[in-house]
């Protein structure tokens, strides 16, 4: 079977993207040129960045940039290092949550998450520090659901013990989404296809992990 061309891929996905009503709302009133542009060198620097204090802040960035170009329908205002009002706990990022329909209308009615919050980790393994500052954010006032993403492959069993544990304390949900899973996005978004059914899945093994 011949290979398609950069070109070629490309065309089929500016198509899905207009055929999925995506063009008149891409981010930052940018073209559907601009837009793939913007994926594909995010998705190199994903790919390349080392993991590390020194290159946290960057990683942080890349998060940030996933959520504004692969979850703009769903996800907007969108705030950088957003700290709680006394100043004591500072959140990596927090995007106010106004989806009608979907995973995030889902999260949003059932931990009454009407802001979510994103903690990025930049390296491969958790620990259960990382897991118990997730818990801080979780209240009554912004919702009760975090994205824990960080630079692993997979989701460790063990894992699991520490979000039952916020889930039973705090009715609330840690869902760890892994550096496979951010490439996910970015291609999905880059061949014009939603995100949703990806992480639904995530949420659905972990909700069935933990129950």
């Amino acid at each position: 079977m011949p290979s398609i061309s950069r070109t070629a891929s490309s065309t089929v996905a500016k198509i899905d993207l207009r055929e999925a009503g995506l063009v008149g709302d891409l981010p930052g009133a940018v073209d559907i040129d601009e837009y793939q542009r913007q994926l594909v060198n995010l998705q190199e620097d994903l790919k390349t960045l080392p993991h590390g204090t020194a290159t946290a802040a960057r990683f942080e960035d890349i998060v940030g940039d996933i959520m504004k170009l692969c979850f703009f329908r769903s996800l907007t205002n969108i705030e950088p290092k957003s700290r709680t009002v006394d100043g004591r706990v500072i959140r990596d990022w927090v995007a106010a949550n106004h989806a009608s329909e979907g995973f995030w209308q889902l999260v949003r009615q059932r931990y009454n998450a009407t802001q979510v919050i994103w903690e990025c980790k930049n390296y491969s393994d958790l620990e259960a520090g990382d897991f118990h500052q997730a818990s801080y954010y979780i209240n009554d006032k912004i919702g009760r659901f975090v994205v824990l993403a960080f630079r692993g492959i997979d989701r460790k069993k063990y894992y699991f013990e520490h979000v039952r544990r916020i889930a039973d304390k705090d009715s609330g949900l840690v869902l760890m989404i892994t550096q496979k899973d951010l490439e996910t996005f970015i291609r999905q978004a880059i061949n014009g296809k939603s995100n949703q059914a990806h992480i639904q899945e995530i949420y659905d093994q972990t909700v069935r992990i933990i129950s």
